[in-house]
């Protein structure tokens, strides 16, 4: 048995070793060699920046030791710039471009397969600068400016680039619509030529072609320019404007037209300035008239200078001034002399000549027409109707009392001067104080206390002997102190100061450097100028609202003489009043006349003899006795305090022109 087990033990190992030695022999004529793959090594390449996307700029080698074929492709790309073929030429994707500019090398990963393995390594690409020009960069734009802007303005800058950094120059090819007034500089700056006007009326927008340049290439735009619409003052035409016109036309006829345009189209508004007494008016037109009830007097004022201005409601212009004036027509004077109300001496309400006064002294006329008489030994302002029914509006026994109307008192009221409100302003001569009466009668003290000079506010202040006053449009009263020699201002809000005088005497000059000698009647005109009565010193002064003095009348001899100026000859002047033609009357009380004073200083007599009487009739035939006072009623109509002969009279002035 172990003899068997050992023989078939040899068996299968010899089984064994001969599939062994079979299985040799087979793989040694049937197994192919092992495949090799691909070498390639790192490799760089040149491409020119200007390089189109169909250009080869390069192929990549590799190799392969079996000799297979080799397929490319690129596994990292440099922004995405790149592309090979299956052999390994190289190119640009198509709409791509280099810029040496921008990035001057490029790296790329390829890798190479021959099938069965795969090898990859950089390939570096440099870009090869080139002296490339590209063309300036430009866009549309726009900017805007005020019309009327002023020569050299800037506008604004044109904004352009150039791709190479290349310096750009400027300049306008033409401009639509077709101006010269822009420019721009080298450096794109626009600006207006000088001498030029921008107006938005004219033309509200501008298109300019705007050319900019490297020196090499071009390249345009539009640039538009937007005036902005602005309010224009109105314009006057330069011309002169001097205008005839006869003395005696009514105020009805238009003197001259005065126009100016609006650049926007606006309409128009005109007024007048530097219109003294408001003597003229102007109207939607531009037409200049008298204003109504209002006349020219060749023998007041030969010429008259105005100002027109017109206004769009925003912006005013100024016409430098307009010349009216005024011819000679030979004129006839009528005055008539008759008595108002008034008689015999003594106190008695009652109409016409019914009535009784005691000594009235100066009178003044309300909005209504009424006149207040000062009725001084009364002790009583009186009212006169225009019908002449006399009332007692305020005061009765001597004293000094405030107080409505028969409850108040005064001494010897002797000056009177009503305001826009009908409050009528007393001066209270021996109580040298100044009074106010309101339309219902109500008296009350307004400034002044005891006899004195001291100037300050309300009662604190101090008059002596006061006689006339008057007052302003502004509400200053103006006050004639008598026996201060004085002129004294007094403001609505009753301060009191010293204008002009100190010293009794006879002196042009300003403020303190004044003289006056018992000065008694004052007069504002619409200017603000004063006059006064200086009656010590028998002439008629001029005031300025700061206190200026000068003598238009008179040369201080008492005497009778008609002239102009110091021609002219006066006898103790009372009181003194002024009409709408700023032609001053005077009531002479030592000649006992009436006189008309022109502002260029021709005196001249429209009523009285010289006589003393009471004779009514016509201006050289009619008689006064005492004349103290006088005011202006309006329209050629006066009222004289005819004192000696307790009587108001009334004395009408009328022009005639053939």
């Amino acid at each position: 048995m172990k003899n068997l087990s050992k023989t078939l033990l040899l068996f299968v190992i010899g089984v064994v070793l001969i599939f062994t030695n079979c299985s040799k022999d087979d793989d040694a004529t049937t197994s192919p060699p092992a495949n090799k793959a691909p070498e390639i090594a790192a490799q760089s390449f040149n491409v020119s920046e200007t390089a189109a996307d169909a250009d080869i700029f390069g192929t990549v080698k590799a190799t392969d030791a079996d000799k297979d074929e080799l397929s490319y492709s690129i596994t990292v790309n440099s922004d995405n710039l790149f592309e090979i073929t299956k052999t390994g030429a190289l190119s640009l994707v198509a709409g791509k471009t280099l810029d040496f500019e921008t990035k001057t090398t490029h790296e790329i990963t390829v890798e190479v397969t021959d099938g069965k393995a795969k090898a990859a390594a950089k390939v570096t690409i440099t870009v090869i600068d080139e002296d490339e020009n590209m063309p300036p960069v430009i866009a549309a734009q726009s900017f805007n400016i005020d019309e009327n802007s002023a020569s050299s303005t800037v506008i604004g800058t044109v904004v352009a680039s150039d791709p190479d950094g290349d310096t750009l120059l400027f300049s306008i090819e033409f401009v639509n619509p077709s101006t010269s007034a822009f420019q721009i500089s080298d450096t794109g700056e626009i600006s207006i030529v000088a001498g030029s006007n921008i107006d938005y009326e004219t033309h509200s927008s501008y298109t300019m072609k705007v050319v900019v340049s490297d020196n090499n290439l071009l390249a345009k735009a539009d640039v538009q320019i937007n005036i902005n619409d602005l309010n224009e003052i109105p314009r006057f035409p330069d011309r002169n404007y001097t205008f005839s016109k006869a003395e005696d036309i009514d105020d009805t006829v238009m003197i001259a037209t005065v126009t100016a345009t609006d650049p926007d189209g606006d309409t128009l508004i005109y007024t007048l300035n530097n219109n003294p007494g408001g003597l003229f008016e102007i109207n939607s037109a531009g037409e200049i008239s008298l204003t109504a009830g209002k006349s020219l007097d060749y023998e007041t004022q030969t010429s008259h200078t105005v100002t027109v201005q017109a206004t769009d409601g925003d912006l005013t212009a100024l016409q430098h001034g307009v010349r009216i004036n005024v011819t000679d027509v030979p004129e006839t004077l009528t005055v008539t002399v008759s008595t108002f109300a008034g008689g015999s001496p003594g106190y008695a309400d009652g109409i016409g000549t019914a009535a009784r006064f005691g000594l009235p002294s100066r009178g003044a006329v309300d909005s209504h027409g009424n006149l207040f008489i000062t009725d001084a030994t009364n002790n009583r302002i009186r009212k006169i109707t225009p019908a002449g029914v006399v009332t007692t509006f305020a005061g009765g026994s001597q004293g000094y009392a405030d107080g409505t109307g028969s409850n108040a008192k005064f001494n010897y009221p002797y000056g009177v001067a009503i305001d826009a409100s009908d409050n009528l302003y007393v001066v209270d001569y021996n109580n040298n104080r100044i009074r106010k009466i309101t339309p219902a009668g109500v008296v009350t003290t307004f400034a002044g206390d005891s006899p004195g000079s001291a100037n300050g506010t309300g009662t604190s202040a101090q008059f002596y002997l006061p006689r006339g006053i008057a007052i302003d449009t502004s509400g200053n009263l103006y006050v004639s102190d008598y026996g201060n020699n004085r002129i004294r201002k007094i403001t609505p809000a009753r301060v009191v100061t010293t204008l002009a005088g100190g010293n009794q005497g006879y002196a042009d000059g300003t403020g303190f450097g004044a003289k006056f000698h018992l000065p008694s009647g004052i007069v504002v005109a619409n200017n603000g100028d004063i006059y006064v009565s200086d009656s010590g010193n028998n002439r008629i002064r001029k005031v300025t609202p700061t206190g200026t003095v000068t003598t238009l009348a008179g040369n201080g001899t008492s005497g009778f003489a008609d002239g102009t100026g110091t021609a002219a000859m006066f006898s103790s002047p009372r009181d003194i009043t002024i009409d709408a033609n700023n032609k001053l009357y005077v009531a002479d009380f030592g000649n006992r006349r009436v006189r008309e004073v022109t502002t260029s200083g021709a005196v001249t007599t429209i009523a009285g003899t010289g006589s003393t009487g009471s004779a009514n009739g016509n201006g050289t035939t009619a008689t006064f006795y005492s004349l103290v006072g006088i005011t202006s009623a309006g329209s050629g109509v006066f009222y004289a305090m005819d004192q000696g002969n307790n009587r108001i009279r009334k004395v009408v002035a009328t022009y005639t022109y053939p």
